[in-house]
């Protein structure tokens, strides 16, 4: 389902003196951004103003969610395992995560988290109430899959949480993630995990995260989630692609994009029911029943009936947790002294395979398993 900002446009700053009469007249006016894109605000339907348009110069502020993972069929569950934190070495290596940002308890994140992840007041995020007193969004996400992520890494491998997705809805804007990618890019982080994903109005790539995505150096590594609608269609971020690519070439003067779907290894292993698949994904990996972070013991609360207890730790399923798996292996291997390129060809290379079919036949995909 295709989403976006009501009353928002997006418009390249070199576009803005062409294209600024023609909003006006549509009652659109300049109202921020950041970097090369300007934000257009106004009250006429964002599709009627297009359409007039005719697609130059401006399009939506797209809206990306976490795809079912949060009150559909793939919500997280109670278990019995657990993880031991591992005490923060000597960092010096970061992946870069946006997503809903951390989880404060006592103004100190997850104990599994603990002093791996790097995060500034912004991306911290509150927790959202039902009636019950449970979690009713997203706060527990950023969390999760930070924690996914370290679990593949030692102490000298942390995570820098930049939070941009809304902890009620889900939804991530366009303009923010493109922010955020600039943010990390900036701090000189060559390694980046996107798991959340979404349509496009035109079904074209969102502007302002394939711009940013093309301000990265060619030795950045972005992987993204492929989405849970179990359907063929490319979605972005995931499947945007920076350049024309010719089979058995790597194209190598733009940022690496890894879309990343799931397998189910309780069965064969094959490609979960949820995931999205075909050509365009790169990878699949692990992604029933995760194992990551939650909130704190006891909380969500549960009938006392109910058995097993939330004990600080849940399974999660979801692409979400897959890309946080793939971003953690391409980390460890980063930390031996490889590349973000490098490390992901490494981790690609090194992996098993799985068998997908389609409408052109069977083919082998990389398999990427927890380590």
């Amino acid at each position: 389902m295709t989403r976006y900002r009501a009353g928002q446009l997006l418009v390249h700053a070199d576009d803005c003196a062409a294209i600024r009469t023609g909003l006006a007249a549509f009652g659109y006016h300049p109202d921020g951004g950041a970097g090369p894109l300007r934000r257009f605000t106004g009250t006429r339907p964002v599709p009627e103003v297009l359409a007039a348009l005719r697609g130059r110069g401006a399009s939506p502020n797209h809206l990306f969610g976490l795809d079912r993972i949060i009150w559909g069929d793939l919500r997280p569950k109670p278990t019995d395992n657990t993880l031991t934190p591992v005490p923060a070495g000597d960092i010096r290596h970061w992946a870069g995560v946006i997503d809903t940002g951390i989880v404060l308890r006592d103004r100190r994140p997850h104990e599994f988290l603990g002093e791996r992840v790097h995060f500034e007041p912004e991306d911290t995020v509150r927790v959202v109430r039902g009636e019950d007193g449970n979690p009713a969004g997203a706060a527990g996400h950023g969390t999760f899959v930070a924690g996914v992520v370290l679990k593949q890494v030692g102490p000298d491998v942390g995570v820098r949480m930049k939070g941009v997705i809304d902890e009620q809805s889900g939804d991530a804007e366009d303009l923010a993630v493109a922010n955020a990618i600039d943010d990390l890019r900036g701090d000189g982080v060559t390694l980046i995990n996107l798991s959340f994903s979404g349509q496009t109005f035109e079904d074209r790539p969102p502007k302002a995260i394939e711009d940013a995505l093309r301000r990265l150096s060619p030795d950045t590594v972005v992987v993204a989630s492929a989405g849970n609608r179990g359907m063929r269609q490319r979605v972005y971020p995931a499947g945007i692609k920076l350049a024309p690519t010719v089979p058995g070439e790597e194209d190598d003067k733009h940022a690496l994009v890894l879309p990343v779907g799931s397998a189910d290894a309780t069965r064969s292993p094959r490609v979960a029911d949820f995931s999205n698949f075909g050509p365009w994904i790169a990878a699949y990996a692990d992604g029933v029943d995760v194992v990551g972070p939650y909130f704190h013991p006891g909380y969500p609360v549960q009938p006392p009936e109910e058995e097993p207890k939330f004990t600080g730790y849940a399974v999660w399923s979801g692409t979400s947790f897959s890309a946080a798996i793939v971003t953690g292996r391409i980390a460890a291997v980063m930390a031996t002294g490889k590349s973000a390129r490098e490390a992901a060809r490494e981790v690609l290379d090194g992996a098993d395979s799985i068998t997908v079919s389609d409408v052109n036949g069977p083919s082998e995909v990389p398999r990427v398993q927890e380590s």
